[in-house]
């Protein structure tokens, strides 16, 4: 009967030994698990940086690479003139306020994201001078009252520009902030030259 008891003892403790191993097999892979997640946080915390880098938006003037339209100026120049649909409503208002025998300016500015797609483009000012070529205008004060529907003419035509080379900063691809206008002749007379 003793053997019996012992042989019984021996079963129940290596039936205890075996569930106390279980029991801290599921403790060692939490502990595991726990680092593993430890160390993916940490390397999504090493990531953020870039990340950062590439959620924000740069100016053009202060980017290492600027974004570049592969097509050229003269390409985007034709985009903007073609799609803009505000020409009625800026040409009839110059017309009426005596602003003719001028190139008229349409300022505006959208965003390049890291992938070269524009987004987000917002109306500026209208401005005129009287030679094409000429670095500087004069902004036109009375469109400030109707910026509203240029600014949903500029949202419009930017969602037809082409994809553009996306702009660099410290070897990452970045979102970047363009300016830029188109312009056209308004008069009856032919442009100065």
């Amino acid at each position: 009967m003793e053997k019996l008891f012992k042989k019984e003892n021996y079963k129940i403790k290596s039936f205890f030994l075996l569930i106390l191993f279980i029991c801290s097999l599921d403790v060692f892979a939490q502990e595991i698990q726990s680092d593993t997640r430890n160390r993916s946080a940490n390397r999504a915390t090493n990531t953020n940086a870039s990340i950062n880098q590439i959620r924000r938006i740069y100016n053009y003037d202060y980017v290492e690479r600027k974004p570049i339209f592969i097509a050229g100026k003269d390409s985007l120049n034709n985009i903007y003139l073609s799609y803009f649909t505000g020409f009625d409503s800026l040409a009839m208002r110059c017309i009426e306020k005596g602003d003719t025998a001028k190139y008229i300016r349409v300022h505006f500015e959208f965003v390049v994201d890291e992938n070269g797609t524009p987004y987000d483009g917002k109306f500026s000012y209208v401005g005129t001078t009287r030679y094409g070529s000429s670095n500087g205008d004069r902004k036109v004060k009375y469109f400030d009252d109707i910026k509203g529907y240029f600014n949903d003419a500029i949202k419009k035509m930017i969602k037809y520009i082409p994809s553009w080379k996306p702009a660099m900063q410290n070897s990452v691809r970045v979102s970047c902030l363009v300016k830029d206008y188109f312009q056209f002749w308004l008069g009856i007379n032919p442009e100065p030259r």
